[in-house]
């Protein structure tokens, strides 16, 4: 079904010659980033609350300057996390505010603080922040990166109060298994020349205490954590690394205040949307937006049959509701976003475009027909989940109950094809600026590659922008 455009948003109320000039306005906002510059602004204001009679001369000095980085990095004992932190700091020139290296540098004086370290207690929150705070302070114009803290929800809390004169937005959690965790740090404390045998207790109280506290830190900064999978091998150190590189997300080349991802993977059925949506998700720490899922979140709250319907045979007005909601979440407005699959037509895209959820990137995967109706032959669906498999999944329970979905017959491939080849020139259309194309008949690994290229390759109006004094 589709909808009439002009429906959609404030503009639908306007006469011909204000929808004109309102489509006009709105178009050099987002291809500016007018937006994101002034939101930017309004929070450096609030954050610093400069007197009145310097309003001004504050605004001029942050549209002038670059934006400093500012991150806190956190993770289990014994995940390497200070090497990654080491890093970060190097390649970007920022402070490493080492915070264990701060606690047993204040515990040289202090003899109390030292007999709580080697016990393997947390030091007391107020100590803690006190050193934390007058470190962030030295710092805070040319930015700095926090390894090892917060370690519980009162640090954390900390991070966000008038005293401290910020607000922390990006936030990584290094993670991996428990067993991987244990080995490591039993690593580290026979690095430091003790038994591991012997040090057990502290092992367990060690990770007793960061499985007690990471989960409420991890719940106050739902909105802007981004967790990071460390795996065992030391090999993967660069993949990690890109993999914090790109949740990070800094712009390298212009002092402008960053805009957070907004990408949409578009592509027939069958294309390697979900697989690389799903690892654009999780390289750039943005949030998937599957509207197959949503869908059928949707309808079993309403008490509809989870029918696992293809979002095409949804109504414009229906799918772009759902969609919608969910991208004026908070988690998506900070954090950005990668929308799987949609728009899928003029009327979709037009609702991005007047609801003001511009994509940043829009990335059509192209295939042939004869691909997507291979392709397709080979999936099963899970009814319980609406998954798709291509391949045996690893549970035997998931795998038994597979079933192929009547949508995924050769000659309703042809028509959902047909209709995706019908409406995608104008979708691509309708954001020219930001659009491109990728074969994707080839080996996924490439095609996901060939996606974070174009993600971060940057467009001739983010090159345009002012790089200052650098």
């Amino acid at each position: 079904m589709t909808v009439p455009v002009q429906t959609w948003g404030s503009l639908g109320s306007m006469v011909g010659e204000q929808r004109e000039f309102g489509e006009q306005s709105a178009e050099y906002l987002e291809s500016n980033e007018v937006h994101d510059l002034f939101g930017y602004l309004l929070r450096q204001v609030v954050v610093n609350q400069p007197p009145p009679e310097k309003l001004i001369k504050f605004l001029q000095e942050q549209i002038r300057a670059k934006p400093p980085l500012a991150v806190a990095v956190i993770g289990p004992p014994g995940i390497n996390r200070s090497k990654y932190c080491a890093q970060i700091a190097q390649e970007y020139k920022i402070q490493h505010i080492h915070v264990g290296k701060l606690l047993s540098t204040a515990a040289r004086s202090r003899k109390e603080l030292k007999e709580i370290i080697e016990a393997g207690d947390l030091v007391e929150d107020n100590v803690v922040i006190d050193l934390v705070k007058a470190e962030i302070h030295k710092w805070n114009k040319t930015g700095w990166i926090l390894d090892g803290f917060p370690r519980t929800k009162i640090q954390a809390q900390a991070l966000s109060m008038k005293e401290t004169g910020f607000a922390l937005d990006k936030v990584l959690l290094l993670h991996t298994g428990e067993k991987a965790i244990r080995g490591r740090f039993a690593a580290k404390v026979a690095a430091a020349g003790f038994s591991a045998a012997d040090r057990e207790d502290l092992i367990n109280s060690r990770l007793q205490q960061y499985q007690r506290h990471v989960i409420s830190i991890a719940e106050l900064y739902k909105n802007v954590i981004r967790q990071i999978e460390v795996n065992a091998g030391e090999e993967g150190f660069d993949y990690i690394m890109a993999t914090i590189k790109g949740n990070l997300h800094l712009r390298p080349y212009a002092n402008a205040p960053l805009r957070s991802h907004r990408i949409s993977i578009v592509g027939s059925c069958a294309s390697g949307r979900t697989t690389v949506g799903r690892a654009v998700a999780k390289h750039y720490g943005v949030v998937h937006v599957d509207p197959a899922l949503l869908l059928r979140k949707h309808q079993q709250a309403t008490g509809q049959q989870a029918d696992g319907m293809p979002p095409e045979w949804v109504s414009d007005e229906e799918l772009c509701a759902i969609v919608g909601r969910r991208l004026s979440e908070i988690d998506c407005v900070r954090k950005g976003w990668v929308l799987d699959g949609f728009p899928k037509t003029t009327s979709q895209a037009e609702f991005l475009r007047q609801s003001h959820h511009w994509p940043t990137r829009m990335i059509h995967l192209a295939i042939g027909e004869e691909t997507a109706v291979q392709r397709t032959s080979e999936r099963k669906i899970d009814p319980v989940t609406g998954a798709a498999y291509y391949k045996p999944p690893g549970n035997p329970l998931v795998a038994e109950r597979l079933v192929a979905a009547d949508y995924d017959e050769p000659d309703k491939i042809r028509q959902r094809f047909k209709l995706h080849a019908e409406n995608i020139d104008r979708v691509l259309a309708t954001f020219p600026i930001v659009s491109s194309t990728i074969p994707s008949d080839g080996d996924i690994g490439m095609i996901t590659q060939a996606v974070f290229e174009k993600v971060d390759e940057p467009l001739p109006s983010e090159m345009a922008a002012d790089a200052g004094d650098d």
